[in-house]
């Protein structure tokens, strides 16, 4: 047999990917022969067009097409950091502003504006880190306020269980303050009262909390913390029907938890390390765990975090514990966050309004809660939680579960 008659058939059957190679290599020359011909003159004029122009989407793209074809200055940044700023996208535009500063450290315009962008982001001590470096920042945001960091959380409810005998239901209240030391550091202090009549037994559990948030850097900070707890229990001794009555026992404990997380913040995402230790029901334990929290849309109007800790105490078969949550703006004031755990995950490791640690040793098989949060005025905020907990009873291994129903105010002080 011939060559020809071998290789032509062969093209001619090979015809579709040959043309698909030829059209991939032509977009890649296209895209390399526009990047080549992209020059400073011609990026900072067109650049400054669109800006003046406020063609925001426009100008980020072509920002970012520029940057890939290796263009990069501090008016360029600046130029992207307005329009994410315009767009919204408060946490894109405050890593756009850090860059532009690495260009021009003294410039006033992209301190400022890195200051509103990481406060819209939610990033409040962060900002405030920012202020206590430039006395300009300092001076003209104090007078506005922004700077006043005191919170007041009341909240309380209810947690109903499916087994009211031997179990009973538990009523829940918590005091909490939020406050300044200074602009690098923030701390919450919480009370909390958890109250629950069983059967022959009552328990009132008072707890006492104590977190900081430490801002290391603009994008860096460490957050520890500590939970105190004093649990009463009276317990009745079962006798035979008829005097004597039942006579009265009672018995304190007290608990320790500590934990520590250490997070960095980049432009899409944050990244966070964590540990705790804690001395429940007189053994101790400790949790070890990360995170990674999204931003895919470059500001906090959406996120999604999934968190992975080990416990080092066997609860049943739950060792490892697995948890997705996400919080998103449902309307302008409205506010959703829901979360699904897998696992026993004793120390929560952000307790700020809600229950502050699950110091049961009863396996929590999984849970699910929702929060809705909305602000009623510009110095009160009112939230609803609900939490469903599926779980086992640690000696009889009898399933339950507990719905948790509360309602809180964030009052601006």
């Amino acid at each position: 047999m011939r060559l020809i008659d071998v290789v032509i058939p062969n093209l001619f059957r090979n015809l579709y990917t040959i043309k698909t190679l030829c059209l991939c290599a032509s977009v890649v020359i296209t895209n390399f022969s526009r990047a080549q011909t992209l020059s400073f003159t011609e990026v900072d004029k067109t650049s400054y067009r669109l800006y003046t122009e406020q063609k925001w989407d426009s100008l980020i793209d072509y920002v970012l097409e520029a940057n890939k074809a290796g263009i990069d200055y501090y008016y360029l940044q600046a130029r992207l950091g307005a329009a994410l700023y315009e767009k919204k996208k408060y946490r894109s535009a405050a890593f756009s502003f850090q860059k532009a500063l690495k260009y021009n450290s003294s410039d006033i315009y992209a301190k400022n504006t890195l200051y509103y962008s990481l406060l819209n982001s939610g990033n409040i001590t962060a900002s405030r880190y920012l202020s206590s470096k430039s006395e300009y920042i300092k001076s003209s945001t104090d007078s506005l306020g922004y700077n006043k960091m005191g919170f007041v959380y009341l909240e309380g409810g209810v947690k109903i269980c499916n087994k009211k005998e031997p179990l009973g239901n538990m009523t829940y209240f918590n005091l909490g303050l939020r406050h300044s030391a200074g602009r690098r550091i923030t701390f919450y202090h919480a009370f909390s009262y958890l109250g629950q009549t069983k059967h022959f037994q009552d328990i009132k559990q008072y707890n006492y909390y104590l977190g900081a948030w430490i801002q290391l850097g603009v994008n860096w900070k460490i957050c520890p913390s500590a939970h105190f707890f004093w649990i009463n229990t009276s317990e009745q001794t079962e006798t035979p029907p008829g005097p004597p009555r039942p006579r009265l026992r009672a018995s304190t404990a007290n608990e320790q938890a500590f934990s520590l997380v250490l997070q960095r913040s980049f432009r899409l995402f944050d990244i966070g390390a964590m540990a705790s230790y804690n001395n429940f029901d007189s053994i101790s334990a400790a949790q070890l765990g990360g995170y990674l929290t999204l931003y895919p849309f470059g500001s906090n109007v959406f996120s999604a975090t999934t968190t992975v800790v080990y416990h080092t105490r066997k609860m049943s078969a739950y060792q490892t514990i697995f948890k997705e949550s996400m919080n998103l703006r449902l309307v302008k004031f409205l506010w959703l966050t829901g979360e699904f755990a897998y696992g026993n995950e004793q120390v929560q490791f952000n307790p700020e309004a809600g229950f502050p640690a699950n110091n049961s040793l009863d396996p929590n098989n999984y849970r699910y809660s929702i929060l809705l949060t909305s602000p009623i005025s510009k110095s009160v905020s009112l939230y609803g939680f609900y939490q469903h907990e599926d779980k086992n009873e640690n000696n009889t291994n009898v399933p339950y579960t507990f719905n948790s129903l509360i309602f809180g105010l964030k009052i601006r002080l």
